[in-house]
């Protein structure tokens, strides 16, 4: 295993066991609020996984809660018994939130992230989102917040003064347990001195707070110490918690109507919150699927064939008139989800929305520009490819058929020249001269041809064309050949030479024996002639 492998596997193991210890401690938490409710029934929740699975307490716990009769629960052992019950208080639930990916079989079967998910949708919706706070406490008509936002102004306000206390959030602002026992104070400052509490005593003031606010307001202790004192507490645990305190102080100071008008702003908040988050996944899947894409098409290794070329049309088609379109209108409304998201904050009165570096609006208009750019010159790449195939295929078509001419031309001649008949006389001979020095006129003549065919394969094989080695083979057995024919024809060339001019010799020698055997008879002859004129004509 490398080192970086090594790594990768330690921060997967630590994110692993961080999650586990914080699975942990919000089923402690809560676990411990259900009790605060269902003591109310005479009933107790020891293994929120397992205690939950009949439904039973689960109805008991939403009537309680809600104010609302749900029915009496079917106190059948079979699991068809379970699934009704736990059906019946998932359809409350449906008219109360939106609930997503939680079936009563989950609940059932144990599956401890899907119940952590449900009992906390039942906090947020009965607990945290009927929280209001006005901005301008003067003022009942300014700015609300809500969700996290107005719980934590509520404890800001609350909190205001307090020497060593500092809430910006609901998990290490709370760490040192100063916090809760300023929330308490600031409501029932007749229940303890808090100059007498020391800041870095972690554990001992959380557990000073819990137990005040157990036994003197009756709030549930809902949190061990121990969980609290750590680098980073369970968010969802402490804003349990604290909405305890709220309830019970707005209880105490009846300040439910405030409550009232912040939910819709709370939920506001929390809907723009969901919808960032759906933004950011958006925009990064969209913008890994175009840069992907952007490289697919960057690519240039087309293969090597106009069968190969017009598959590759047909994808790129595909991808035009399937693939693209619906990211095209991803594209369109992920635009909308966020001038969406900044008009709602606007009317919030919260800060603009600017998403991190890399998913903003303007990186997908870039990186859609560039997919679009690569997508055009692929096209015109694919398009000179094609040609260039169609044009190769078409000189091997050209160079196949002159090859098949120029091969039968060949066997022809070459059978002519290897069964040469000079003739027995000298006028054969010379009509075999003639014949020749037609032949060799012919051949010559067609040496350009050969040549052609060896400029077709050479374009052939500089181009690349995919049968260039069979092509190759081809010319080389065709020039193969022309050459052996073009060496016949030569032989064949010097032997009628040879045989010329021995027939030259014996056509002087024919003339010389005629000329002799003139002589021979003039000589026979005893005629003197009658005068001596005649004979000095015999004399010459």
């Amino acid at each position: 295993m490398t080192q970086r492998e090594g790594i990768y596997k330690f921060e997967n193991e630590r994110i692993k066991t961080l999650q586990e210890e914080r699975l942990h401690i919000q089923k402690k938490t809560f676990t411990k609020w259900m009790n605060s409710f269902l003591v109310k029934a005479k009933m107790e929740v020891e293994d929120l996984f397992t205690d939950l699975a009949d439904g039973i307490k689960l109805l008991k716990l939403l009537e309680i809660i809600s104010g609302e009769k749900l029915g009496k629960p079917n106190n059948g052992r079979m699991r068809v018994h379970k699934i009704e019950n736990v059906n019946k208080s998932l359809a409350f639930l449906h008219t109360k939130v939106r609930l997503e990916s939680i079936g009563a079989e989950d609940i059932v079967d144990h599956n401890p992230r899907l119940i952590l998910g449900l009992i906390w949708t039942i906090i947020l919706r009965f607990q945290i989102q009927e929280i209001e706070i006005d901005v301008d406490e003067e003022n009942e008509s300014s700015e609300k917040k809500s969700a996290k936002d107005a719980l934590l102004l509520w404890c800001q306000r609350k909190t205001q003064g307090y020497q060593n206390v500092h809430i910006t959030d609901f998990s290490g602002s709370w760490r040192s347990g100063l916090g809760f026992n300023a929330l308490i104070h600031s409501h029932r400052p007749d229940l303890f001195d808090y100059g007498g509490l020391m800041p870095g005593r972690n554990i001992e003031n959380l557990n000073h707070a819990f137990e005040v606010a157990d036994r003197e307001l009756g709030i549930p202790k809902l949190l061990d110490a121990e969980d609290i004192d750590t680098a980073r507490p369970d968010e969802k645990s402490i804003l349990t918690y604290v909405a305890s305190y709220y309830h019970t102080f707005a209880r105490m100071k009846n300040e439910q109507k405030g409550g009232k008008r912040i939910a819709n702003i709370v939920n506001k908040l929390m809907d723009a919150d969901k919808k960032k988050m759906q933004f950011e996944n958006l925009i990064t899947d969209l913008l890994s699927w175009i840069r992907t894409k952007t490289v697919e098409l960057e690519k240039r290794n087309f293969p090597n064939s106009v069968e190969g070329i017009q598959g590759e049309l047909l994808a790129f088609k595909e991808y035009r008139t399937i693939e693209k379109p619906p990211k095209y209108k991803e594209r369109s409304e992920i635009e909308a989800l966020y001038f969406h998201v900044n008009t709602l904050l606007k009317t919030l009165h919260q800060p603009h929305y600017t998403p991190q570096d890399g998913k903003m609006i303007n990186d997908i208009e870039k990186a859609w520009r560039a997919l679009e750019n690569a997508e055009h010159n692929r096209e015109v790449a694919l398009r000179e490819e094609l040609l260039r195939q169609e044009k190769l295929e078409q000189l091997n078509y050209k160079f196949e058929k002159k090859s098949v001419l120029r091969e039968g031309y060949l066997k022809e001649m070459i059978q002519v020249l290897s069964d040469p008949r000079y003739g027995a006389n000298l006028r054969q001979v010379d009509a075999t001269v003639k014949k020749h020095e037609a032949i060799s006129a012919d051949i010559l003549a067609r040496a350009d041809r050969f040549n052609d065919l060896t400029d077709m394969c050479n374009e052939l094989h500089n181009e690349n064309y995919h049968g260039k080695q069979q092509v190759k083979e081809r010319e080389t057995e065709v020039i193969t050949k022309w050459k052996e024919l073009l060496e016949l024809l030569e032989n064949h060339k010097n032997k009628l030479t040879q045989m010329s001019g021995l027939m030259n010799l014996l056509r002087e020698i024919d003339a010389t024996l005629v000329t002799i055997q003139a002589l021979k008879v003039q000589f026979a002859s005893e005629d003197v002639g009658p005068h001596l004129l005649g004979v000095e004509e015999l004399l010459q």
